[in-house]
């Protein structure tokens, strides 16, 4: 490998890892580098491959001699046309045929077979690179046949039908016998097997493999075609030393693919946390903190666009909730609002203009799923609207008629496409029954995926007076009394789409929902000049996650171009040099105090802004750190009143002061006692980005989990969690495996006098909560001392 390759794959392993399929598009950089004769250094002093060929030639003439083998047909030589690059000094191309003795094995046929039962081997057990051997199966094979149809250790086995080509090495002891479908390549004179595998998965990789197949879908390789297959021989030492290399670059793709992996579950554990804490945060009084929290996490948690998927639903949640809004107690109540609903509907009913509806059963308590702010109302979707009807079911063509009508592909995200229209001929009275109006909604109601079944859109100016498919049903509002774009993301919430999935039927094949399942969903119906400020609050947020979506793509692209571009690179260069540089990562080392002090730059940096956040939750935060997450912050907690407390955090406050991290405010509450807060400054944000740098992957998203899951609650609150945890993780430090009365008992009269204020039964909420939330001790230090008092807030 020459020195402006190992730099460009130094500088741009990130980007390979980054990239979409970038780690698959490494190894294949990889195998291209190592086939080529770039991946490693030449050695003048090497035999060359020519003179290997003369001793292969020598070899198949004595085994010839001895009977061993039959005269090989001889092969025509690799044509200039069929040469793809230039080898490297000493390297030559042969034909595959020229280095291994190659044949097929046993041909299944129960009535012929004869000998005795012995296990073999087909196409599928052979993986890239490996067997699988938990299927192994018996046929009848003589004696004078194993030769013939049975590998060693050290032979190379092609796959001749299925994936044809697909190859690995035979490494056991024990021999194996193997069927038709599979071609045994043995290679002479000590050609190393693993460079012929490696050569097989690199042709395979780049689709070259496909000039040597036969068959669509099922392909499969003939004897022919393996032997003529064009491959670039290096001297026997650089193979050696080429498969170690590969090996080695291998092995760390495969610790990249683990990273990612791992990033991509802590990405959904993070995620996750960061939703439930963004759903429970806000209470209905409480809006700007959920607000505040969109506006802290929107960058951080949603770089992939499955989380801006799941970011986009939570949105949703909150605005049904009350949440994502503030209230206005000068608005009509919702109820105010159902009644004059409910008498322009009796008015329409009265001129015959819509049908009586049949009365649904009240709202149960048991359906309600959760408590609305003041001023809404829990109702069935019946109650907001003044009339559902399905579509007609004549036959529409796109030259069918006058009168265009909207199907299911017209309806995309919530909104009507009039770009594929079709048309039949309506009555004048079809007409008036099945015309749109703006505002009106229509609802899927059959649809072969069930994800789409219930699905809504809002008629706009354009599609007004269109009709509609039987496949949809048309609800009518209102839109003085309603927003309609409130009640679509009603319907796209995902409390909603639980209840329209639930009832779904199928038949012969196709989803259904009918309109009496649709009327008895629940609404939860706010005054109408909130909705209108939730959806506008809805398109904002929305418009936002559309610019992170836009932003994603763009890095992607970048990552993916930038990638290319360093494969295009290399594998079109042509020189040889050591590299002067290793591709391994280099270990990180700092000392104690910076990197507590980092850890507590991102703690803080996490809660800071929540409401109860102070000296008590950060001595909680930073102990749970070590005895839960693992990090090794070298603390000694204390069993104090406000405890586990290390003193630590008192020169911590003293350090963050001096560095400008943050201030340290201190309160006198109601009660006479101290609190102490702290207001987090622009510096804090260097060393709490460098915390990032000092955790793994699961330590970060155990620790982002952990302060998500902490965030909203009161500093009594994180006092219990940290104490109940802290007893039970003595206990395990003990060797005791704890009960929950042990464990209450430990902290009524084994901590502190004040610890006794909490009762039995409020302390064994607190450990059912610990278990919900995963956040069980494991035993691991520090174990917490019993130290004379401090004062503490």
């Amino acid at each position: 490998m020459n020195k402006h390759t190992a730099e460009l794959l130094e500088k741009h392993f990130d980007t390979a890892f980054a990239a979409p399929d970038g780690i698959k598009k490494l190894r294949e950089l990889i195998l291209t580098l190592a086939i080529q004769g770039k991946l490693v250094p030449q050695d003048p002093n090497d035999q060359p491959a020519k003179e290997l060929l003369q001793e292969i030639e020598a070899e198949k003439q004595r085994l010839v001699k001895e009977g061993k083998i039959k005269m090989p047909k001889p092969l025509l030589s690799v044509t200039e046309e069929e040469k793809p690059y230039v080898l490297p000094q000493g390297w030559e191309w042969v034909r595959f045929g020229e280095i291994a003795q190659h044949n097929s094995g046993k041909t299944l046929d129960g009535g012929r077979n004869t000998g005795l039962p012995r296990k073999y081997i087909t196409t599928s057990n052979v993986y890239w690179g490996k067997f699988q051997l938990n299927n192994v199966r018996e046929m009848l094979i003589r004696e004078d046949e194993l030769d013939k149809c049975s590998a060693r250790k050290g032979d190379l086995l092609i796959c001749e039908g299925g994936e044809a080509g697909r190859a690995a090495v035979w490494e056991l002891p024990e021999e194996i016998c193997f069927q038709n479908h599979v071609h045994r390549a043995r290679l002479y004179k000590d050609v190393n097997p693993y460079f012929a595998y490696r050569f097989f998965e690199k042709i395979n990789a780049s689709g070259e493999i496909n000039n040597y197949r036969k068959g669509v879908g099922i392909s499969n390789m003939s004897s022919k075609a393996l032997a003529s297959i064009a491959f670039p021989l290096p001297p026997i030492s650089e193979q050696h030393r080429i498969v170690a290399k590969i090996d080695e670059l291998m092995a760390r793709c495969d610790e990249l693919e683990k990273l990612r992996n791992a990033q991509q579950g802590a990405r959904l554990t993070v995620h996750a946390a960061a939703i439930k804490q963004l759903l429970n945060i806000a209470e209905p009084d409480q809006h700007q903190r959920a607000q505040a929290f969109l506006a802290e996490h929107f960058g951080e948690l949603y770089t992939v666009k499955e989380n801006v998927a799941e970011l986009r639903k939570a949105i949703l949640q909150l605005a049904v909730m009350g949440k994502l809004v503030p209230q206005n107690q000068d608005d009509q109540p919702a109820r105010e609002l159902l009644k004059e609903i409910e008498a322009e509907k009796q008015r329409l009913v009265k001129e015959g203009k819509v049908k009586k509806p049949k009365p649904l059963q009240p709202i149960n308590p048991e359906e309600v799923p959760y408590q609305l702010p003041n001023g809404w109302e829990w109702c069935r979707m019946q109650d907001v609207f003044l009339s559902l009807k399905y579509g007609t079911s004549k036959r529409c063509e796109y030259d069918g008629g006058a009168i265009p009508v909207l199907r299911i592909p017209n309806i995309y995200k919530g909104s009507i496409s009039i770009d594929d229209l079709k048309y039949t001929d309506l009555s004048e009275k079809e007409r008036s029954d099945l015309g749109l109006n703006e505002d009106d909604l229509l609802v899927i109601r059959s649809n072969g995926s069930e994800s789409l079944v219930g699905r809504a859109a809002v008629v706009g100016k354009e599609s007004s007076g269109f009709c509609y498919a039987g496949y949809l049903m048309r609800i009518r509002i209102d839109r003085k009394l309603l927003n309609s774009y409130y009640l679509y993301f009603v319907f796209d919430c995902e409390m909603t789409r639980m209840a329209i999935e639930g009832p779904i039927r199928t038949t012969s094949g196709v989803k259904n929902i009918n309109s009496t399942e649709i009327s008895q969903l629940i609404v939860p119906l706010p005054p109408f000049q909130e909705q209108h400020r939730i959806v506008a609050r809805i398109d904002q947020l929305m418009a936002l996650c559309d610019t992170l979506d836009q932003q994603i793509d763009a890095t992607t692209n970048k990552q993916t171009e930038l990638l290319n571009t360093l494969i295009r690179a290399q594998s079109q260069g042509n020189t040889a040099e050591e590299p002067q540089r290793a591709l391994l990562s280099k270990v990180q080392v700092i000392e104690l105090t910076t990197y507590r002090a980092s850890i507590g730059c991102y703690a803080f940096s996490k809660l800071a802004n929540t409401q109860y956040f102070g000296r008590t939750a950060a001595a909680k935060v930073m102990y749970l750190a070590q005895a839960h997450i693992g990090l090794d912050l070298d603390l000694e907690p204390q069993r104090e009143a406000a405890g586990p407390l290390d003193t630590w955090i008192y020169d911590f406050e003293r350090q963050g002061q001096g560095k400008h991290w943050f201030e340290v405010n201190e309160k006198t509450l109601a009660n006479g006692r101290k609190k102490t807060e702290y207001r987090c400054l622009p510096a804090l944000s260097e060393p709490a980005a460098k915390a990032e740098t000092l955790m793994t992957l699961e330590q970060k998203a155990e620790f982002d989990r952990l302060i998500y899951a902490l965030a909203g609650k009161k500093t009594e609150e994180v006092e219990i969690i940290a104490t109940l945890f802290a007893v039970w993780n003595d206990f395990l430090i003990d060797g005791v495996q704890p009960t929950d009365t042990q464990i209450i008992s430990d902290v009524r009269e084994n901590w502190h006098e004040r610890k006794a204020r909490f009762t039995p039964a409020e302390l064994g909420r607190w450990l059912d909560w610990l278990r919900r939330e995963n956040i069980i001790p494991q035993g691991l230090p520090p174990r917490t001392v019993q130290q004379p008092r401090l004062g503490f807030d």
